[in-house]
């Protein structure tokens, strides 16, 4: 997998991206203001979001904020790359350290009903930690 970070406001495939978002594959579990949210990403201190590219093309999104030693997470894979092992592969990448981020620790929520999300993190080993309404969040420790 090849990472490229989003550091503009101006990327050429932030329109794919939204697009992406607004399918109801994605919207239903992730929401996003489209106006404010790639402004927030590019210029936000600590926030990191990049482009994940399996032979030249774009098949995912990772989306990171860093908080002291906490990495909190979220990961979009693109519907039609979905169920191909690119979640698996780059949640790995993650752990390994292939992100030039410094963390001890990967959280993440994940709505109880997206039931794909919540076996992905369970077999790349993060351990449920709480539920609150419909969410479940697990962590990760390195």
């Amino acid at each position: 997998m090849k990472y490229i970070q989003i550091t503009s406001i101006k990327d050429s495939d932030i329109p794919f991206l939204i697009s992406v978002h607004r399918s109801p594959e994605i919207s239903r579990f992730i929401s996003i203001n489209e106006k404010k949210y790639f402004k927030y990403v590019t210029e936000a201190e600590n926030v990191f979001y990049y482009k994940v590219f399996d032979s030249e093309r774009l098949v995912a999104s990772v989306h990171c904020e860093l908080e002291d030693t906490t990495l909190f997470l979220s990961l979009l894979v693109i519907p039609d790359f979905q169920r191909q092992g690119i979640g698996t592969a780059i949640l790995s990448d993650i752990k390994n350290g292939v992100l030039p981020i410094a963390f001890k620790k990967i959280y993440v929520s994940i709505d109880e009903d997206n039931s794909a999300s919540l076996q992905l993190f369970k077999k790349a080993g993060f351990s449920q930690i709480s539920k609150e309404d419909k969410l479940i969040d697990f962590i990760y420790n390195k």
